[in-house]
């Protein structure tokens, strides 16, 4: 059973019914029951205490009763036992068909998480939001490509600022085609974020993306990044993915805390993120038909396109099919865009999504 990887929780609780903390089982005199659950709350260290009072004190969502279980910190201290510990539980937990929030994360953890749910998935796309994305550094011993046993398909970097990103993992990000979205594109279309996290496995969200002022409980001091509301814009929107099981959040640092400010900013976070949740539509063209179809045709020399509207959520995906063998619909592929992408494809253009799909299926 994974209760031998936990600690009890060490903090007062005294909530009233319209309060998150009413409604969540937590791990106390008793591990919590985990049948009926459908999100687990983990801490990696002690840390964690200081989000969790922030978290529970805010205003409870009726959808969310029953159905939260907070587990407790991870029972151990050395590096090797806490990322043993961490693929263990997320793997159980997901095979449990619960999702799992992790706080207090360490850089040096986060691979655990991508090795806890590689069992689970046939390829995992990560949606990495980050300052520096200084995870997908290959000098850097805890980087995304430390997991050789782990299939990546995609990684989604999303508001750095390229004044952080070193040239060598600019390069990374050319060489292996994945998708990003700098800070400033997504201050001008925020709505764009949740094309990212539609299809991914695991979110990580570095604290060091927010700007100073809004978290100065942090490391990096940076008067520019994401404000609070954009922050938590991109956890709702995630909250919303019918396929992120993983939320790792790290970067809170609570000695450089001034009352409480970032662990509040990373309670709210984590609060827009269950309210993502609650939102969830089983939406995707592999789970329903309730879809209008559009076919855009373009010369002989381009293969068309058929856009997929969902009546569900009013959101859009496009089929790709491979230029090679457009007849083989198993080498097809069906991936998130957006209603201006369909316009451009409406007027007789190429949509820019398009175009970089078409490089991963080369």
């Amino acid at each position: 059973m994974i209760e031998h990887y936990f600690n009890k929780i060490d903090i007062e609780f005294n909530y009233n019914p319209d309060q998150l903390g009413y409604v969540v089982d937590f791990h106390l005199n008793k591990f919590p029951t985990l049948e009926n659950a459908k999100i687990a709350i983990i801490g990696v260290h002690e840390d964690s205490n200081i989000v969790r009072s922030q978290l529970y004190e805010h205003s409870i969502g009726s959808q969310l009763k029953n159905q939260i279980v907070d587990l407790g910190n991870i029972a151990a201290s050395d590096q090797n036992e806490i990322l043993a510990a961490l693929e263990l539980v997320i793997s159980e937990l997901k095979e449990l068909n619960i999702m799992t929030i992790v706080l207090g994360l360490r850089m040096p953890y986060i691979n655990a998480l991508g090795r806890g749910l590689k069992d689970h998935y046939k390829e995992i796309e990560i949606s990495y939001v980050s300052p520096d994305l200084v995870g997908i550094k290959k000098e850097n011993d805890n980087h995304f490509f430390s997991l050789p046993d782990v299939a990546i398909k995609q990684i989604h970097c999303l508001a750095h600022q390229i004044h952080f990103v070193s040239p060598d993992v600019s390069l990374i990000i050319e060489k292996d085609q994945f998708s990003q979205l700098r800070l400033g594109e997504l201050k001008n279309t925020i709505e764009n974020v949740e094309l990212y996290l539609r299809e991914s496995q695991l979110l990580l969200f570095d604290i060091n993306a927010i700007k100073t002022s809004c978290a100065p409980g942090k490391i990096r001091v940076n008067p520019s990044g994401l404000n609070s509301d954009e922050a938590c814009q991109i956890a709702r929107y995630a909250g919303m993915s019918d396929d992120i099981s993983c939320f790792g959040l790290w970067g809170f640092e609570p000695s450089l805390d001034a009352r409480d400010l970032t662990a509040s900013m990373c309670a709210q976070i984590l609060w827009y993120y269950l309210d993502g949740i609650t939102n969830r539509k089983n939406d995707k063209p592999n789970l329903h038909n309730e879809f209008v179809k559009y076919r855009c045709d373009f010369s002989e020399h381009n293969t068309p396109i058929l856009f997929l509207k969902s009546k569900r959520t009013s959101r859009w995906w496009m089929k790709i099919e491979h230029p090679a063998e457009p007849e083989n619909s198993d080498l097809a592929i069906t991936i998130p865009c957006s209603y201006d992408d369909y316009m451009v494809a409406a007027n007789g253009e190429t949509p820019e999504r398009y175009l970089n799909a078409l490089k991963l299926l080369k």
